[in-house]
């Protein structure tokens, strides 16, 4: 059930894209993306550290209702505190574009901010009750969506498409607390000062690298918009959303593959890296099929989602193909060094990856124009790959690539 959920966040924004370009214009979708891009960047405040640690924190006091209500409210409070600056951020994104001239579409993204700050997804995974919150979100994510395709039908209607997102994400957290609070009795309760900082510094590491994850494709439509108008953008990231829905697929199989690989447990050291490598090679297999199929068919798979510009943005998706398998192939040395709490070596390699990837987009995108943002994309997945596999193979007991494990 978490997959599904997982899939149908995914698919959701996919979905509109056509519907965007069509009602809007490929220059108003790059608009809609670009802000799209900035939140995204922005929401992973919200998700910190918790998608990995909640989970495994309300099994470990599973029954105890009374310690369950004092966690989920420790977080929500963490999420209050945060939204002061996400906030901020937002007044320095809008102050610095076009859009500060567009009262009512500036403020849809203040509502969308404001429903990304509080999401319930890992509460409901870490006491087993995925199953209502896919009810939930799937009721509610299907009438979001036949809403714009029936209301949303003038070209200055994109004025509104935040509203709709951000009511829906709220909706589905009114509706999801309800659940909570009628089947755990869950109480909510005011966390110290001393409480929220102890929890934000247990996690920023992880936070500052999920932010370093999530900067790497959302920032790239964002430089673009700096060095060309709206439809390069537009045209650009119809290409990237398909790269990133292969690249949060990763994220998808991470909670399941993730979870499997904590009940081995390190202790079992020999059981874990035999697993790990056999979830490096079926990466490697399903990600090398899924690249081969975005260069063998670019056209068909771009024509689905686009009908401007459609041979560019095909272009900007054969080049991009190879990054969803490089990614893949990080994700098994980033969970054992996750589990062996090697925060110091993941976090180094996606922060470097991070400035590489900024100072290479500047520096390229002059020169290359938007295939020097992808070029900087390639090479930035390629170091952070490599540096965690390297981390993995220079630790003799966690070498999951040795023939015999010893």
């Amino acid at each position: 059930m978490s997959f599904g959920i997982n899939f149908i966040n995914l698919l959701f924004p996919l979905l509109l894209i056509p519907f965007y370009i069509k009602t809007f214009g490929i220059d108003t979708y790059g608009l809609i993306a670009v802000s799209m891009a900035f939140i995204n960047i922005v929401s992973v405040l919200y998700d910190y550290s918790w998608y990995a640690f909640a989970p495994v924190e309300l099994q470990t006091i599973k029954g105890n209702f009374n310690l369950i209500s004092r966690y989920i409210s420790k977080i929500i409070n963490c999420k209050i505190v945060i939204f002061l600056p996400s906030t901020i951020l937002l007044l320095i994104f809008i102050l610095c574009s076009e859009i500060k001239y567009n009262l009512v579409f500036s403020f849809s993204l203040l509502v969308f901010l404001f429903s990304r700050s509080q999401n319930n997804l890992c509460f409901f995974i870490g006491l087993d009750k995925v199953f209502p919150y896919f009810l939930i979100n799937s009721i509610v994510k299907i009438g979001c969506i036949a809403l714009i395709l029936i209301t949303l039908v003038k070209k200055n209607d994109y004025q509104f498409v935040f509203y709709y997102l951000g009511i829906s994400d709220i909706l589905i957290f009114i509706f999801s607390t309800l659940y909570l609070l009628k089947k755990i009795d869950f109480k909510y309760n005011i966390s110290s000062i001393k409480e929220i900082y102890a929890e934000l510094i247990s996690g920023y590491k992880l936070f500052l690298t999920n932010l370093t994850i999530c900067a790497l494709m959302n920032s790239s439509t964002i430089i673009l918009s700096i060095f060309f108008d709206n439809t390069i953008a537009g045209i650009y990231n119809v290409a990237e959303k398909i790269i990133m829905l292969c690249k949060q697929s990763i994220s998808v199989l991470f909670q399941g593959v993730y979870f499997k690989a904590c009940q081995i447990g390190t202790s079992k050291i020999k059981q874990l890296n035999a697993f790990l490598k056999s979830v490096f090679w079926s990466y490697f297999l399903m990600y090398s099929l899924g690249g081969l199929i975005l260069m063998i068919l670019p056209n068909l798979i771009i024509s689905i989602l686009s009908s401007e510009f459609t041979s560019s943005s095909s272009l900007y998706l054969i080049y991009m193909a190879p990054i969803p398998l490089i990614a893949a192939l990080n994700q098994p040395a980033y969970m054992s060094l996750l589990l062996h709490h090697q925060k110091k070596n993941y976090f180094k390699a996606h922060l470097l990856g991070l400035i590489i990837n900024i100072v290479l987009s500047f520096i390229l995108c002059n020169f290359m124009n938007v295939y020097g943002i992808i070029l900087s994309l390639v090479l930035t997945e390629i170091f952070i790959t490599t540096s965690l596999n390297f981390a993995i193979i220079k630790n003799g007991e966690l070498n999951f690539f040795k023939n015999i494990i010893n």
